[in-house]
């Protein structure tokens, strides 16, 4: 027996319907006729009439009554034709999206970044990415690299510019960016004029630096050991706009990396300068790091824009 519901048939049989033989009923009401149906879809008149069939064969009834020369829908007709529309409405939207996908029009990409390249050097990178795929979301992650490195692994991110890692089975590593840590002060300090400072100066200073954990300081702190020097902090922060605050309110001076700085160098309200020896320069290097095996274009896509 076929039972009604809100206009919904359940089958007789549970397989289901033949999309294609949903495009063709469809077809068929909208442009009145087996004959303009076949036209428009391209197909025969006869696989037309053979799909409408193996249709009705499924349902059980009878899809359109013949009043003289005409086709009518007939009572199930009128019942199934909304939900073949939905149908094949779904159908023509998996396909758009689809095909988008694989042309980069639409997707979305998890992308983790180390807090200070997700502020200061991946918002550009970002911009002309979506000028060229204007159509794909991208879902930013700040934070440790330790953190966002665990993600990657767990599969979270899809793709991380991080500090400090090595090489990992199954990832690609490729160098994104190379800084360095510098000393900052305002324009008016004594030393603002300097290129290089002594490191054993800053035990007279009030220095201001990232606090321990962070990657600056496991750098510095590093640099300083090996040197046999032992640094002193008074201030610790949490981000480095808030040590170039500190700064530049003449609370002290402060150590960031140099990319954090250099707007501040343009319009001239911090200087920069290097540690001499024993400390010397002291580098930092990030990396681009995804796995080996990328199914989602559009993060294959924007890995190979951060790599170019």
């Amino acid at each position: 027996m076929t039972i009604y519901y809100k206009h919904m048939l359940i089958f007789k049989s549970a397989k289901l319907p033949n999309p294609a033989a949903l495009r063709v009923f469809v077809t068929v009401v909208e442009e009145g006729g087996v004959g303009r149906a076949a036209l428009a879809l391209g197909i025969t008149q006869p696989a037309v009439s053979q799909y409408l069939r193996a249709l009705e064969e499924q349902v059980g009834h009878p899809l359109f009554e013949r009043q003289g020369r005409h086709l009518v829908l007939s009572r199930v007709g009128q019942a199934l034709l909304p939900e073949a529309r939905r149908v094949v409405q779904a159908l023509e939207e998996f396909q758009r999206v689809s095909q988008a996908m694989g042309r980069l029009e639409l997707g979305e990409v998890t992308l983790g970044a180390a807090t200070t390249m997700a502020t200061y050097v991946l918002p550009l990178f970002l911009k002309k990415f979506h000028k060229a795929h204007p159509g794909v979301r991208i879902h930013v992650e700040s934070g440790s690299s330790e953190r966002l490195a665990e993600r990657l692994r767990l599969g979270e991110l899809e793709l991380a510019v991080l500090e400090g890692v090595e090489r990992w089975e199954g990832y690609e590593r490729h160098l994104f960016y190379e800084d360095e840590l510098v000393l900052i002060v305002p324009p008016e300090h004594p030393w603002a004029a300097r290129e290089a400072v002594p490191p054993e100066w800053l035990r007279e200073e009030t220095l201001v630096v990232r606090k321990p954990g962070s990657m600056t300081w496991r750098v510095l702190e590093r640099a300083f050991e090996q040197a046999g020097l032992e640094l002193n902090p008074t201030f610790y922060t949490d981000n480095n706009e808030v040590t170039k605050r500190l700064v530049m309110a003449g609370a002290g001076v402060g150590i960031v990396s140099r990319v954090v700085v250099q707007p501040n160098l343009k319009v001239g309200n911090l200087r920069a300068l290097r540690l001499a020896p024993p400390v010397g320069e002291i580098r930092r290097y990030f990396w681009l790091v995804h796995p080996k095996a990328v199914a989602n274009p559009a993060a294959q896509a924007l890995i190979d824009l951060l790599r170019a």
